[in-house]
């Protein structure tokens, strides 16, 4: 099946190499390009870096304000996904790492690693500037500081890749994958822009928050992870593709 994939470039073709893997094919059309903010390391001493994506270490800046050789080597680290804490490795973050599988799950990980310490922490949250309140929200109201360092963020692109477009408007296309309720308020503008219809595709969502703009818009096929992840979201391709295989299979059938 031909999978339509609307996220940044580089987590784009991660997915698309994710999708081969399991059988299928990708097409990449991003709605939203990341472009570093030039935000620099803050000073002061931080006991801990929180982190979402892998954005917020591989657009940071390189300067002088980055911390210490030291500090890198020993800071804890508390991440969305084992692809943010390799992220962070790369760039010489060695401490001790807590990943939690999505943002929901970051601030309990958070709070309970921190519990019996000494009084509030102060945590440097790497972060885009388009974020959802929540983790700082519930971080702040169990007594710690959190020092938001907004790293990158995600301009929405002028219009719909060409070669997506036309496979969209040919029917090629099987499914769309949607990561967030932005990207998805996003991708139907730039389609009713190209003038193609995209509600006879399936549209796989991360969460019940992505699949609200397109379950606004009437689209029928809205298929919703039952983990808000990456992995939760190829479970429900697999089940689209082999229903569409089942469809396609009976329609032949005279």
């Amino acid at each position: 099946m031909l999978i339509l994939l609307t996220r940044a470039m580089d987590e784009a073709m991660r997915t698309a190499a994710k999708l081969t893997a399991i059988g299928h094919h990708a097409i990449l059309s991003p709605v939203l390009e990341m472009a570093p903010t030039g935000a620099q390391w803050p000073p002061g001493v931080a006991d801990a870096i929180l982190a979402t994506s892998t954005q917020a270490f591989e657009l940071f800046s390189d300067s002088p304000q980055w911390p210490s050789p030291e500090a890198r080597r020993l800071i804890p680290l508390h991440v969305v996904g084992e692809r943010t804490l390799q992220a962070a490795r790369e760039r010489g973050f060695e401490g001790h790492g807590h990943v939690a599988p999505d943002a929901k799950a970051l601030a309990p990980t958070i709070v309970k690693s921190l519990a019996g310490g000494a009084g509030s922490a102060r945590l440097v949250y790497l972060a885009g500037r388009d974020r959802k309140p929540d983790l700082e929200r519930e971080l702040k109201a169990a007594g710690h500081v959190v020092e938001a360092v907004e790293v990158y963020a995600a301009q929405p692109v002028d219009a719909l890749d060409e070669e997506a477009a036309a496979l969209i408007d040919a029917g090629e296309i099987g499914a769309v994958m949607h990561y967030s309720r932005r990207s998805a308020d996003i991708f139907l503008r730039l389609a009713q822009e190209a003038g193609v219809n995209v509600t006879n595709i399936a549209h796989v969502a991360i969460s019940a928050d992505a699949a609200q703009p397109l379950q606004a818009a009437a689209i029928q096929c809205v298929h919703i992870a039952d983990e808000p992840n990456e992995q939760g979201m190829l479970t429900v391709v697999r089940a689209v593709a082999a229903q569409d295989f089942v469809d396609r299979k009976q329609g032949a059938t005279p």
